[in-house]
């Protein structure tokens, strides 16, 4: 049996990842981990190999914020028609957001 480095969480609420760039939607988190997450994305999807920067954020709560750089390592078809699951790793992230990251996955940690 395979063990993952890092624990993964799923947020308890709907958090938008957001292309810093230009403001448009990536896709919507369905699991995170101190080192990645992955995300269900509708249409234009990550390819692998491409870098990103991007803010999760749950616009109803507001928490998490979060920004970061990050790297599509893969993304393979859902079963909704044009839906894809992508998988990514945190490349750059700042010492700050790195806590608010910490600080959330602690929170989903202790929802268990």
């Amino acid at each position: 049996m395979h063990k993952r480095a890092h624990d993964r969480f799923s947020p308890r609420s709907t958090v938008q990842v957001i292309n810093s760039l230009d403001g448009t939607s990536v896709g919507v988190l369905v699991n995170i981990s101190s080192a990645g997450f992955m995300i269900v994305s509708e249409g234009t999807h990550p390819s692998p190999g491409s870098i990103h920067q991007l803010q999760l954020i749950d616009h109803k709560h507001g928490d998490p914020d979060i920004t970061l750089g990050a790297t599509c390592l893969w993304q393979d078809e859902a079963s909704a028609s044009d839906s894809y699951w992508c998988g990514f790793q945190i490349i750059d992230i700042s010492a700050q957001d790195q806590a608010k990251l910490n600080g959330y996955i602690d929170s989903l940690a202790k929802a268990l």
